[in-house]
């Protein structure tokens, strides 16, 4: 057997920058596949995102969650340096949480590198973000957002009234940069109910309550103290990443990393239901201090045969439809609620009783994946793989790239016991008369190239084509050993979209992993 050290050089040969994004609305197994190739590379940059991001990873047998540490980290050791960039959101207790939990497991981190001109986040946006969930009760529209302020940052950013992390370790400009920002955040506030402003401030993420005043809301003083005392922590690590990355351009291996998923780009998403940070290749690119014209190859990554979102938005595919979007946005269910109510549910069950197949099918199949969040525990909503979207996605993910480009399927092996499996090949739209552009869309007519709009997408009826399942175990490391109905499938996916697929993960361990 070829080993893999062997399988990865051979793939990436002539790569020297390799990019990694999801095609889909995220949780797709970037961190694993992220692990595989981080000993090929001398740099890991993370480049969009924040702590609102979760990669779940295994290296020797042993789990590792990261959210805004790139997953190379666990190379920090063997000389393999770490960047969060530019285009990143970096709250400092976070931050300071994942560099504990790397010292109380006795891994270091003395190559990592924080990008001096990432965006700060402040408690001030996470108060923001939250209230303006908290202030549309009725659920009219919720974004679904995780509630750590990545919103309000990047607003901050282009608004100019954002601090970088660089004024960490510059005292007098934080101060100065602070008393603007907050005097602007409390005209802002002005009127609110300051009961509601202390009950959020209260929580452990803020620090339990310490940066709240009963009369000015924020505690310019608190805040100072713990963002200088940060400062202190982080300032052997902040340094100009962009420099950096660009003079190691050509005699370093470069493995950029993406956060989220093209579908929440805030440029190509599913606008308004998307993040803030530009999470498409190109905004990895820009984010970590480089632009695509550099990237040599740039891998698409998807579940197979399935995708999930977290949050509200639009998902034509979606499993249950508005019974799932209910569950999963509620705030009430758990992981283990549904493992103790649902424990022996099958997704080739077909009496699942008055609610419909569809809705408790994809409560079996979120079991099957594990699908619940690596960041806020939350469970996804589930559903079949739309290739309008896929094929949205790749053509405008792919239109700014002069790289190598195709695609990555991971999580096979969820679908192994599964008879029937769905995959939607085009939608016929139900809804009122509506122009994109110079595009009169109809009741009736039929759309093979998602348009990533809510107006549209919730009208939006899937046709499936059904193919038989594998209904085995996928044990194996090469292709022509696969079963043979996931070996046709694939080929059949591969060549009606002429998209390559050159990757295939089929588990958890890095060695689970079959190179096309």
């Amino acid at each position: 057997m070829e080993p893999m050290e062997q399988k990865i050089k051979r793939f990436l040969q002539n790569v020297k920058v390799l990019a990694l994004n999801c095609l889909q609305w995220g949780d797709t197994g970037k961190g694993k596949i992220a692990s595989i190739f981080s000993p090929w590379a001398q740099i890991i940059a993370r480049g969009v995102g924040a702590d609102n991001a979760g990669h779940t990873y295994y290296h020797n047998g042993q789990e590792f969650i990261s959210h805004i540490l790139p997953c190379g980290i666990i190379h920090d050791a063997e000389g393999k340096v770490n960047i969060i960039g530019r285009g990143t959101a970096v709250y400092p207790k976070a931050l300071h949480q994942e560099l504990e939990s790397l010292r109380s497991q006795n891994m270091t981190y003395n190559n990592l590198k924080v990008s001096l001109m990432a965006k700060l986040t402040l408690p001030t946006h996470i108060v923001l973000d939250r209230l303006r969930e908290f202030m549309k009760t009725n659920g009219n529209g919720r974004i679904g957002t995780t509630g750590k302020g990545v919103c309000p940052v990047y607003t901050d950013h282009i608004a100019r009234l954002g601090l970088i992390v660089n004024d960490l370790i510059n005292p007098n400009v934080f101060r100065k940069k602070l008393i603007n920002h907050l005097a602007d955040k409390r005209n802002l506030l002005q009127g609110t109910d300051p009961e509601i402003l202390k009950e959020i401030m209260q929580c452990e993420h803020l620090e339990n309550g310490i940066y709240f005043h009963p009369q000015d809301i924020f505690d310019g003083d608190a805040i100072m103290e713990k963002y200088l005392e940060y400062g202190r922590e982080f300032q052997p690590l902040i340094q100009d990443t962009d420099t950096y990355i660009q003079s190691r351009l050509g005699r370093d291996n470069i493995l950029l990393e993406g956060a989220h998923g093209f579908l929440l780009s805030i440029e190509y998403g599913t606008y308004p239901y998307a993040t803030s940070s530009e999470c498409s290749l190109d905004g990895l690119a820009r984010g970590a201090g480089l632009d695509t014209s550099m990237v040599d190859m740039s891998l698409g990554i998807i579940k197979g045969f399935y995708e999930t979102r977290v949050g509200n938005g639009s998902f034509p595919t979606e499993l249950g439809g508005h019974l799932s979007d209910e569950r999963c946005n509620g705030g009430k269910i758990t992981r283990q609620d549904e493992i103790k109510q649902y424990s022996n549910l099958s997704l080739n069950n077909n009496n699942f009783g008055n609610l419909g197949a569809d809705f408790y099918q994809g409560i079996a199949l979120r079991l099957a994946g594990g699908e619940y969040g690596a960041t806020t525990g939350r469970p996804r909503r589930t559903g079949w793989l739309d290739l309008p979207l896929l094929r949205y996605a790749w053509r405008a993910s792919k239109s700014n790239l002069h790289s190598r480009s195709s695609l990555v399927m991971t999580k096979l092996d969820v679908l192994n016991q599964l008879e029937r499996i769905p995959v939607c090949t085009h939608y016929i739209y139900l809804g009122p008369d509506y122009y994109f552009g110079n595009l009169h869309l109809k009741s009736g007519d039929e759309i093979w190239e998602a348009i990533p709009l809510p107006e549209v997408l919730q009208h939006c009826q899937p046709v499936y084509k059904v193919f038989d399942g594998w209904q085995s175990a996928l044990t194996v490391t090469d292709w022509p050993q696969l079963p043979k109905p996931l070996r046709q499938l694939i080929e059949e996916i591969r060549l009606a979209e002429d998209i390559p697929v050159n990757l295939l993960s089929i588990g958890k361990e890095s060695e689970s992993t079959i190179f096309l």
